[in-house]
């Protein structure tokens, strides 16, 4: 089974576990980091809680690509070879975290597509599905 950290700027991150705990107040497999809330000092932290959970695959998510966050994670992915998925949303995070299947390069490709693909404009959505209704009458 992988583990997961949550990585995020300020207390993002402790929200995404809280849902997932929310969801399975067992799971024991979610970590979250909260950056530069406490001190500083992240990069430290974050190598500390790589280190505490080596072992099974590792899974980082991170909240904004490009951000401090984020590149901090993606400098020691080779280093110590774990994932790493940015602009994490609830969705991937869950469907992640409950796949029972292996959770391997192309299983994270496509829940990221999966990811992409439930990201929805509502308003628009509706405007055309009404549109849709009036039209096949």
């Amino acid at each position: 089974m992988a583990n997961f950290i949550i990585a995020t700027h300020g207390r993002l991150a402790e929200g995404f576990y809280e849902s997932v705990k929310f969801f399975n107040s067992q799971i024991e497999n979610v970590h979250y980091m909260n950056a530069y809330v406490e001190h500083n000092d992240f990069e430290k932290d974050f190598i500390e809680k790589v280190k505490e959970l080596s072992g099974p695959p590792l899974i980082v998510l991170t909240d904004i690509p490009g951000g401090s966050v984020n590149r901090i994670a993606s400098k020691h992915m080779a280093a110590f070879g774990y994932q790493v998925i940015s602009g994490i949303n609830l969705s991937i995070l869950l469907e992640l975290v409950f796949s029972p299947e292996t959770i391997n390069e192309e299983t994270i490709e496509r829940v990221v597509t999966s990811s992409r693909e439930q990201l929805v404009f509502m308003n628009k959505l509706i405007e055309e599905m009404e549109g849709k209704e009036f039209t096949n009458d």
